[in-house]
């Protein structure tokens, strides 16, 4: 899993150079960039491109940027000269539209290229590899949809992922940012329509869930917050933001795994128990445990004791168990992306 951000050339270097710091700090590899927006004005494209491409070098970041055959007449590039712009420092090249397959497929013999893979059908994918369309060198490149209700299902996109893969192609899809959004809309870049409303993590894991090969930031930054719950994302794991009570800070901060043999109704983490187990029973009056509810066994649980567990949904309470703590409100829905084996993490303190 492959994680870019955006970068838009009207935006001032100042502020697109701190954006790559800080994402490149926080695990990203790539940068997306579009040579034709309508709105980006009065940008000298060739000045800016080889900026881009320098800076982002600085950073260890590749960039693929989105051109149309008026974007090469900006560059003062022919297309035959298009390979060229891998010493500008770009990685590769997204073609939308006016182009024709037997162009698309010379330049994958030269440097990377990126498919609209929110457009292409199975026939013209076809046509592509009959013209010797190289796929260890293409990438089918979801769109993003700044109007609101425009995006794409995630069925759509399961299946759009499932269709490239077929021909050895990866796929790449866009989360919305939390910080500063684009304009001229500032309603969020997502590609899917129903991650407009949800956390960028809830949209990245659920990428993930659909066989997205690489996501990327459409907006101009995210929040700190969201940049740490995202590193973790990226290592495998759930982060979970979490309210421990008193005696149970040791399972804070600390990555548990669920088992394999996934239960229906709760988390179960494997390292619990493994640790030191000499929980006392404590009194509680409660009848239900509700979702979220984190607990761990007490001794009168037997072998079981010791283990720490989070309702996926509202179960019976019983004495055997105690009350470690609650998961908080805004880390209920990526609770439940936490499936068989899955890593995550209870976080006591967020950054702000």
């Amino acid at each position: 899993m492959c994680y870019g951000i955006s970068i838009y050339l009207s935006e001032s270097d100042t502020f697109n150079k701190n954006w790559m710091e800080k994402a490149a700090k926080n695990g990203f590899h790539y940068i997306f960039t579009s040579l034709h927006i309508p709105e980006e004005k009065d940008v000298d494209y060739v000045k800016q491109v080889k900026w881009l491409g320098k800076t982002a070098q600085q950073f260890h970041l590749e960039v693929m940027a989105d051109v149309s055959p008026a974007s090469l007449e900006r560059l003062g590039l022919s297309f035959n000269e298009l390979p060229s712009i891998i010493d500008w420092g770009i990685s590769g090249i997204r073609m939308d539209y006016g182009f024709t397959a037997k162009q698309i497929a010379w330049l994958s013999h030269h440097l990377k290229v990126g498919l609209n893979a929110s457009t292409i059908d199975e026939d013209q994918l076809k046509n592509l590899m009959d013209e010797g369309l190289q796929p260890y060198q293409t990438e089918a490149w979801h769109n993003f949809y700044p109007k609101p209700y425009t995006g794409i299902s995630k069925q759509s996109l399961y299946e759009r992922n499932a269709l490239f893969h077929r021909y050895g192609i990866k796929t790449m899809a866009f989360i919305h940012g939390d910080d500063q959004l684009r304009g001229p809309l500032h309603l969020g870049l997502p590609t899917i329509e129903n991650h407009r409303h949800v956390s960028p993590t809830l949209a990245a894991l659920e990428l993930q869930e659909m066989n997205t090969d690489k996501i990327c930031v459409g907006d101009l930054n995210l929040t700190n917050k969201t940049l740490q719950e995202l590193k973790f994302v990226m290592e495998g794991t759930v982060p979970l933001y979490a309210d421990l009570y008193k005696g149970y800070e040791q399972f804070s901060n600390m990555v548990h795994s669920n088992r394999m043999d996934a239960a229906e109704y709760v988390i179960r983490s494997v390292e619990s128990r493994q640790m030191p187990s000499n929980y006392q029973k404590e009194a509680h009056e409660l009848k239900i445990f509700n979702e979220g509810t984190i607990t761990v066994e007490n001794e009168k649980y037997g072998r079981y004791a010791g283990e720490l567990q989070i309702c996926l949904e509202a179960i019976p309470a019983d004495t055997k168990t105690n009350v470690a703590g609650r998961i908080k409100q805004e880390s209920l829905s990526l609770m439940k992306k936490v499936g068989s084996g899955k890593k995550f993490v209870l976080l006591t303190s967020s950054v702000k």
